[in-house]
């Protein structure tokens, strides 16, 4: 009999890329791969963004309104239901469930604490998502441990680093003297630091995933961005695939992440990066990076300045990241599926 899996596919649309997506397309990719005769079915706003390695391997159904509300009735006859991040229906469902916390910051960063009416809504989805699921994945160590620190009963739950794509490895360009950014500008990410540390300096940024019209406001705070970054805009993956083989090193001064994607990439690109000294940075990193203490803008100009490509480091580095890449990489979330299709 042909397992069915309901996928929560609302994390893909049109003109827009994020991590929770990547995350999606990455693990539904090697659900395909590992089991073909499987049937999964994508549950989407827009049925015409499913991404291209996705296309004539999974089917795609188009969301109806309100879908939290039809999602018991559109789960009848199902194995299991994914959902990429703690959104899982009110109501309870006729089939196992499985769903994702990359990180709790919406709800514990002070650049988002205005709200608090979308904040006691989040925390009420997340306590409602983490007591009715079969399994919890969290993709770190550290966004588990915040979250226990707003919420007190779990389910069943499993630590499970999200993999990297296979594309992601070392070239023969050459490396220039740039920097690389990778992120969308948000105040988490934290990328005013590194406009603050090349300040009087010739050190060049390249900065991939911010708004033009945050770009153009960082510009205007700090003028000497204007000479001294380049804010690109609708980077696909054989560009920042390049740009990863190229720049000096990977820079993630955030001062919260669930996982971090960028890092990773860049160590499996051979490429070493330059992080925040932030707990959830040295766990997925390994501790392979080299570390600033994220608002010390001194700290990383410092880095910056002295940074010299250390051999042994990048070694390590991209060891690290095979471990974390393509099949291998998503073998622990499949053998959960399994378990769970099969209980």
């Amino acid at each position: 009999m042909t397992t069915l899996i309901l996928i929560d596919g609302r994390e893909f649309v049109l003109g827009r890329r994020t991590g929770i997506g990547r995350f999606l397309e990455g693990l539904l990719r090697a659900l395909v791969e590992a089991y073909p005769d499987w049937r999964l079915t994508v549950v989407m706003g827009e049925p015409q963004a499913l991404p291209d390695s996705l296309q004539g391997k999974v089917k795609t159904q188009q969301a109806p309104k309100y879908l939290e509300w039809h999602y018991p009735k559109l789960a009848q006859g199902y194995d299991l239901f994914v959902s990429p991040y703690p959104k899982l229906p009110v109501r309870k469902l006729p089939c196992p469930s499985v769903h994702t916390i990359h990180d709790v910051f919406y709800l514990t960063h002070p650049a988002y604490q205005e709200n608090i009416l979308k904040r006691w809504a989040g925390l009420w989805r997340l306590k409602h998502a983490l007591s009715k699921s079969d399994l919890t994945w969290f993709d770190s160590q550290a966004s588990l441990d915040e979250t226990q620190g707003l919420a007190s009963q779990f389910y069943p739950y499993q630590i499970r680093f999200p993999a990297i794509e296979p594309s992601f490895s070392p070239g023969h360009l050459k490396r220039e003297h740039f920097f690389l950014f990778v992120g969308n500008g948000l105040p988490h990410k934290n990328v005013k630091v590194l406009l603050q540390a090349i300040e009087n300096t010739d050190i060049q940024l390249q900065c991939v995933g911010i708004r033009q019209s945050v770009a153009d406001e960082l510009c205007v705070i700090f003028p000497w961005a204007k000479q001294q970054v380049a804010f690109l805009q609708h980077v696909d993956d054989v560009a920042l695939l390049k740009l990863y083989r190229q720049c000096a090193a990977l820079l993630q001064p955030s001062t919260a992440e669930g996982y971090g994607y960028p890092p990773l990439e860049a160590f499996a690109c051979g490429t070493p990066a330059i992080v925040s000294d932030i707990t959830v940075l040295r766990e997925t990193t390994g501790g392979f990076a080299t570390f600033c203490a994220p608002h010390d803008w001194q700290a990383w100009q410092s880095a910056l300045r002295n940074f010299q490509r250390d051999k042994q480091q990048v070694n390590h580095a991209l060891a690290w990241a095979k471990q974390h890449q393509g099949k291998q990489g998503w073998a622990a979330h499949i053998q959960d599926i399994e378990r769970l299709v099969k209980h």
